[in-house]
């Protein structure tokens, strides 16, 4: 394990720890084995958004059931978000589904970010694709670059493609 992959797992227990919401991948621990970390959570046996996306082979999905992942995604993402961090790479591989399909769980905070009140962040992170203006600009940013992601993710619902491809 690089010294940048164990960063990126404690971070990401440290962000779960603090994180308790339905649709939020469940933390349960961690601990060393051969000097790896490794992190029990919550497993999500219906795969990724993405694949889920991929399957359906051009045949768009029913409004309500758009609206249905979007709002728990956004439920979620609201409740991240009150605990003052970012997720910094919200798109559809990191929000996983239930065995039936029906429950969205943001997953993948390994680069997340906690922030202290008001304050932003600087460092550029993410999928290019879900990126914002902002963090394309190497600009500062907070909250409103996750809803930008969120807004990919909810366009890719809705059309079962990427909003932006990355170059």
């Amino acid at each position: 394990m690089t010294k940048e992959e164990r960063q990126a797992a404690q971070n990401e227990c440290q962000v779960l720890k603090l994180l308790n919401h339905p649709n939020v991948i469940e933390y349960y621990e961690n601990f060393l084995e051969d000097k790896a970390l490794m992190i029990a959570m919550e497993y999500a046996p219906g795969g990724t958004l993405a694949e889920f996306i991929q399957k359906r082979c051009n045949s768009l999905l029913e409004e309500e059931t758009i609206l249905h992942f979007f709002v728990q995604i956004l439920l979620a993402l609201h409740h991240v978000h009150t605990h003052l961090i970012l997720h910094r790479d919200l798109k559809t591989q990191n929000i996983l589904l239930d065995k039936h399909r029906m429950v969205v769980k943001i997953g993948d905070f390994g680069i997340s970010k906690i922030l202290s009140s008001k304050s932003k962040a600087y460092t550029v992170v993410g999928t290019p694709c879900y990126i914002s203006p902002e963090l394309c600009e190497g600009k500062p940013y907070n909250q409103k670059s996750d809803i930008w992601a969120l807004g990919c993710v909810l366009y890719e619902l809705a059309s079962l493609k990427r909003a932006f491809e990355a170059a």
